[in-house]
């Protein structure tokens, strides 16, 4: 039930054609933005250590910023399909709370890391192309597989609390505001978090992943706990 869930939201997503042309334009030319201006003037201007610090960093950078558009299709999950009449045959079937938050969850981060996945390749391949081969061998290994898990990690605890939020609000517009403002800050945290992990070691990365996945788990699970679904279909 989850999957079926995640999946009609996700090929929804996927039919938006503003959020395609922006998934796109986060995917192919950020990353490339990025390469040219930021990564050419750092490899003249910084040591080799600093340096692959960097390019480990822009791996979080530009696969986050097309996972952007997971709060808006979070959003829409709830307060939206209730705006258009269509969440009540859900709310009615058999599918308990935990398989709706899933699914709804999973369906709205599955079109953002589509995108990012592109974004983290088309990164590397500019590395590789105008940078050189031999600055890829720069990347710390654990600092960038951290970066990149990181990733899909952030993104589904953004679309968990706009879900959350999207929930328990009525129309589309006021969860896509409350989501905005209340993961504003969480963003720069996570910046901010994430340029000073090359100093927490191998153990302190892992420790990292793993709590933010416990917290992504704890959150949909407390989300559907606490959900009052059956006072929402009733005023559906």
């Amino acid at each position: 039930m989850t999957l079926l869930i995640a999946r009609r939201a996700a090929a929804e997503a996927f039919q938006d054609r503003l959020s395609f042309l922006m998934g796109v334009a986060f995917a192919v030319l950020v990353p490339i933005l990025v390469v040219v201006f930021e990564v050419r003037s750092a490899v003249s201007n910084t040591t080799s250590e600093a340096l692959g610090g960097a390019l480990a960093f822009n791996l979080l950078i530009v696969g986050l910023l097309p996972t952007v558009s997971a709060v808006g299709i979070a959003s829409g999950q709830f307060a939206g399909e209730k705006e258009r009449g269509i969440l009540t045959p859900l709310l009615a079937s058999p599918a308990s709370n935990v398989a709706i938050f899933g699914g709804k969850v999973l369906g709205a981060v599955i079109p953002p890391l589509s995108y990012a996945v592109v974004a983290e390749v088309v990164y590397l391949l500019g590395l590789a192309a105008l940078v050189g081969p031999a600055e890829l061998r720069l990347l710390p290994l654990p600092l960038s597989l951290t970066m990149v898990a990181l990733v899909p990690l952030v993104t589904c605890f953004a679309a968990t609390v706009s879900s959350l939020i999207s929930s328990r609000v009525r129309t589309y517009n006021a969860a896509q505001q409350l989501g905005s403002l209340v993961l504003m800050p969480v963003w720069g945290v996570v910046i901010a978090l994430a340029a000073d992990l090359l100093s927490w070691g191998p153990i302190g990365l892992l420790a990292a992943v793993v709590a933010l996945l416990l917290l992504d788990v704890a959150l949909t699970v407390a989300a559907a706990a606490t959900w009052r679904r059956e006072e929402v279909l009733s005023h559906s």
